[in-house]
């Protein structure tokens, strides 16, 4: 005698294997963070290294060649960005002046809008740099420990970066095990859609990024802001978290330009260089180069992100597009999912009802009804 669950327990269990799996992932977040970042990336590098592999080079030589390349990518972005800081601290050494000027404005607007005088200031800013003092021993001490895990988890993603790479037929062996023989078919088919959709997700973003960089470097250098190509470069960067990225970026230039120019019309102007940039981006730039390749509706999109920031920090939103679009795929996959895969999925366009006859179409077509009879 089969035994049908009912739905609503069918419903408790699903929800309750939700929340513990999340619990798990959140306790774990500092091992789960760098192998997801790992397997993202080593889906973007096995092209690259089954291609040195056509050319009779060895799985090991390949795989160290491939992080090798990016590893190379990376400490060129670590200089550049150091350099690019360095200077800017330097400038802002140069700068006590108007960084004077510009608190003590600071200070008078506090005290004509919200009736705070100077010197009630003052103490307040004394009394938190006293408690900043006080505490900066913890600050250290967990600066260093972040420090620490910061260079574990790099250790670690590099470390699984090369596993997954190096075993990847062994793991897609493992994949095949797992499931039963008549479902390999479409377990194949979901492996090429994962792969190609992230794939050409991350390659689109890169592309994005650069348009964007080059954009707020063009502006911002049309606007006199020093250090224009770090500032462009940081904003573009920001862009692999939707939606709000680029306004992040926006932050520093806008404050630098506050304390350098003599005017507040060239931190408008910042504004409105990011602005534009922003409304290029969301609607003709990601639209049209990344396209339909994710097809993840907004709404899904965000609460994607919200989640991801909950669950694993800075990465889980920067990572949250294309778990959503890994999702996606899984879901088409099991018929039971699909409807999942539907409510995450960009909605259908609806058909445009027929369009009536203009007044002139309608008044020639009668004349020639009236000629032919």
């Amino acid at each position: 005698m089969d035994y049908k669950i009912p739905n609503y327990l069918k419903y408790f269990l699903i929800i309750s294997s939700l929340m513990i799996t999340t619990y798990i992932v959140i306790l774990g977040k500092g091992l789960v963070n760098p192998l997801l970042a790992a397997f993202l990336v080593a889906l973007i590098l096995e092209p690259m290294a089954s291609h040195f592999e056509r050319f009779k080079m060895s799985r090991m030589l390949s795989t160290v060649v491939s992080i090798l390349l990016v590893f190379i990518v990376l400490s060129l972005l670590f200089v550049f960005f150091s350099a690019q800081i360095a200077s800017i601290t330097r400038s802002f050494g140069d700068l006590h002046p108007q960084w004077n000027d510009l608190l003590e404005r600071g200070q008078e607007t506090i005290e004509q809008w919200l009736g705070v005088d100077t010197n009630a200031q003052l103490d307040f800013m004394k009394k938190g740099l006293g408690d900043v003092l006080k505490n900066s021993a913890n600050f250290m001490s967990t600066t260093v420990s972040a420090t620490a895990g910061l260079l574990s988890a790099g250790v670690l993603f590099l470390l699984s970066l090369f596993f997954f790479l190096y075993y990847r037929s062994f793991l897609l062996a493992f994949l095949y095990k797992v499931f039963k023989s008549q479902n390999h078919e479409a377990l194949g088919v979901a492996l090429v859609k994962i792969k190609t959709v992230v794939r050409k997700y991350i390659l689109g973003l890169l592309l994005v990024i650069l348009i964007v960089g080059l954009l707020n470097t063009v502006g911002l250098a049309s606007l006199g802001i020093e250090h224009a190509l770090f500032f462009g470069v940081l904003a573009a960067a920001l862009t692999v978290i939707p939606y709000i990225g680029i306004a992040l970026g926006s932050l520093l230039p806008i404050v630098f330009a506050l304390i350098t120019k003599d005017s507040a019309w060239y931190a408008l102007g910042v504004v409105g260089v990011f602005g534009l940039v922003q409304v290029l981006e969301g609607n003709v730039l990601t639209p049209n180069i990344i396209g339909n390749q994710v097809s993840i509706n907004p709404f899904a999109a965000i609460i994607g992100l919200f989640l991801g920031g909950m669950v694993l920090g800075t990465l889980g939103m920067i990572v949250a597009i294309p778990l959503l679009a890994i999702t996606k795929v899984i879901c088409e996959s099991v018929e039971a999912w699909q409807p999942i895969a539907f409510l995450i999925g960009e909605p259908p366009t609806e058909p445009k009802p027929p369009s009536k006859p203009s007044f002139w179409k309608r008044l020639f077509s009668s004349k020639k009804t009236t000629t032919s009879a």
